[in-house]
């Protein structure tokens, strides 16, 4: 393989530098082949510790560097490390349990409920809601809902919390929740916030404390807790290596870093690469300083990676007008295509790759493809999700029930769930200070729910001899996004970094970057981030899809999916 004079450059620097490294690499720069290659100029390939993304890249990053003639190479996810300075210590070794819930459990325990109970009392009091009142039905069901919301954003807290190491005074807690966007920008200028936020201080502390209790006591653990206990508890690791290669560096919270550190001793160095602009996972702890930080942490000399081998020539020119310096290797010119999102599902064929920066356009096309009996392929989560956005709008019992037998046909039942979750939609709105948000929300939401019900309905018309419940249609559903093979793709932005393809679709491109009121400057950076990572997804072809008249307001989905019913 020839490299180019950057890549050569960076070679150098592993076998005749001095200190820290980190390559400034951009999209489909080869940077993984490149930083791989590295390992072959340290002095012992047993002493190079290799840390990848996730699991799925560890293992074929593994497999390279056998067939690299390099086995000894220690390749690892950042967790993996975590875990195994825990099992390390003696006091834990092989007891350790993993439990991936560990936190939703622990939060719906009875104990932790009779602990979190005045808490939670005094918020929905402060909501204007009475619990008391068991007797109106549309109380106990906003009730409900506001209790769900509580615990999605506990849990949310809880893993900031430990991701990015933050303090334990009300201050820091504050500005943590600020910074992540735990709460919406009407909710953060509210006249009850500060009120809010501090029974939700109390009652993340009363968790997290019980958490750390559960995995001293039981040997309980999360995935968070493989990347935070070992810094609460000041664990260390008995290896060390002289090579630290951290790949995605981007996207390292300060948890995972403090935990690749940990590796190293006096004299080991460390090569760290990454692109800032594909900073995109901020909701998982990590931020747009994320790149920055291990720079400036490890003092490091800045490395270019700027050829991109993946994109044609049209294809460079738009990611340009986001990082200027990302350079073709390819002569080919490519095609840019703009079409609008009615043309989607005519155009798209088995193989092609469709990427949305919102989850609901996705469900929308899934719709289309599943009346045109098209195969449609989306992660196995994602999937979960797409069903989730159909099976939020009932309730169990109106899920599981036949439906001719209860409610004679569709109509009945689709009536009911309408009327429902309108009334939630509009008891939202006006949480909407603004008369013209307030305006399209409504507007959005409705048209986005009469789609999802009218989409039931019709699957109910053609398979209500096999499918006489909610619930076994969804089934039949999931069935139609899990193809195999010669299927067309379809992933939100985020799941799709790291992938690629040859014909590719940005759905809603003309919305991008996403702008939304309240919008903090590293959001703000980070949805330009998303737009650059869905450009450089492209090896041939890009269609550039212009949105329909509404655009979507909620971040990847209806503002209500997976409500607990």
């Amino acid at each position: 393989m020839k490299f180019t004079r950057e890549q050569q450059a960076i070679f150098k620097f592993v076998r005749e530098g001095e200190g820290h490294g980190i390559i400034d690499a951009v999209a489909g720069a080869g940077k993984t082949t490149t930083i791989m290659e590295c390992a072959r100029f340290a002095a012992e390939p047993a002493r190079v510790l290799f840390c990848a993304f996730n699991n799925s890249i560890a293992k074929e990053i593994g497999r390279r560097f056998r067939e690299k003639g390099m086995p000894a190479v220690a390749v690892k996810t950042i967790h993996a490390l975590g875990f195994q300075i825990l099992r390390e210590n003696s006091d834990y070794g092989d007891r350790l349990q993993l439990n991936e819930h560990k936190y939703l459990t622990l939060f719906k325990s009875e104990a932790m409920q009779k602990k979190l109970q005045p808490d939670l009392r005094s918020l929905i009091e402060l909501n204007g809601l009475n619990p008391g009142d068991k007797d109106d039905s549309r109380q106990t069901f906003a009730i409900k809902n506001l209790l769900y919301r509580v615990q999605k954003r506990l849990l949310n807290i809880n893993q900031k919390h430990r991701a990015v190491l933050n303090g334990p005074t009300y201050e820091a807690f504050e500005e943590m929740v600020r910074h992540f966007g735990i709460f919406t920008h009407t909710e953060e200028n509210s006249k009850i916030f500060h009120d809010e936020l501090e029974l939700y201080h109390r009652m993340h502390r009363l968790l997290l404390k019980e958490g750390t209790e559960m995995a001293a006591r039981s040997y309980i653990i999360d995935f968070t807790d493989m990347i935070y206990l070992p810094f609460v508890w000041q664990l260390g690791s008995s290896v060390k290596y002289d090579w630290i290669f951290i790949d995605e560096c981007q996207d390292l919270s300060k948890a995972q870093f403090a935990i690749a550190a940990k590796y190293g001793r006096q004299g080991s160095r460390v090569l760290a690469v990454g692109d800032p602009r594909q900073s995109i996972y901020g909701f998982t702890g990590a931020d747009v300083e994320s790149f920055a930080r291990v720079k400036r942490m490890t003092r490091a000399t800045q490395l270019p990676l700027t050829t991109c081998f993946r994109c044609p020539q049209r294809v460079i020119e738009l990611a340009r007008e986001i990082r200027e310096d990302i350079v073709g290797a390819k002569r080919a010119k490519g095609k840019v295509s703009t079409i609008g999102v009615e043309e989607v599902s005519d155009v798209a064929r088995p193989g092609d790759l469709i990427i949305s920066r919102f989850r609901a356009p996705l469900l929308i096309l899934v719709f289309e493809f599943i009346d045109k009996n098209v195969k449609v392929q989306v992660a196995p989560d994602e999937a979960a999700e797409f069903i989730g956005e159909l099976k939020v709008l009932f309730k169990q019992g109106e899920r599981q029930a036949n439906i001719k037998a209860r409610y004679r046909d569709f109509d009945a039942l689709k009536q009911q769930v309408f009327s429902r979750n309108m009334w939630v939609i509009r008891q939202n709105a006006q949480k909407i200070a603004k008369a013209s948000d307030r305006e399209v929300y409504l507007q959005v939401e409705t048209e986005y729910l009469e789609k999802r019900l009218e989409f039931l309905h019709k699957k109910h018309e053609l398979w209500q001899k096999d499918c006489c419940s909610i619930s076994t249609i969804l089934e039949r559903i999931k069935a139609f996004v899990s193809a195999k093979e010669n299927a067309i793709r379809l992933s939100t932005i985020h799941r799709a970094k790291g992938l690629e393809e040859e014909r590719v679709f940005i759905i809603d491109y003309d919305q991008l970057p996403v702008s939304r009121q309240g919008q903090k400057d590293w959001e703000k950076e980070q949805e330009t981030n998303l737009k650059y990572v869905a450009i450089t997804r492209a090896m041939k072809t890009l269609f550039l899809v212009e949105s329909a008249d509404l655009e979507e307001m909620e971040e990847e989905g209806s503002l209500f999916d997976s409500l607990p019913f």
